[in-house]
């Protein structure tokens, strides 16, 4: 399990890393006037293509908890098809593994 937990925050680390310098490449070239609005548009959608929404389900609400946030994830999933919904039930009731972040 270690080494699962170890991979999976390189992996995660690794999609943040690019995942903002992709976003931030195409924001401050517009920003510069490098790029058109429209190019900037065009980018902003195959950034969306390539990467998805960072927290699918979840509205950009700074007023969530973990436990919310997780549960709409968990449903999102579930409408995607990524998520069995028994799994899903399993999950939303949180152990109480998430407290204190």
């Amino acid at each position: 399990m270690q080494g699962w937990l170890e991979r999976e925050i390189a992996d995660v680390g690794k999609a943040l890393e690019l995942r903002i310098r992709e976003a931030a490449c195409f924001v401050m070239a517009y920003a510069r006037g490098e790029i058109s609005a429209d190019e900037a548009a065009e980018r902003g959608y195959d950034y969306s293509c390539r990467w998805g929404e960072a927290l699918p389900g979840v509205p950009r609400s700074q007023n969530m908890t973990d436990e919310e946030i997780l549960a709409r994830v968990d449903e999102a999933r579930v409408k995607q098809g990524f998520l069995d919904r028994h799994v899903s039930g399993r999950r939303g009731q949180n152990d109480g593994r998430l407290r204190g972040q």
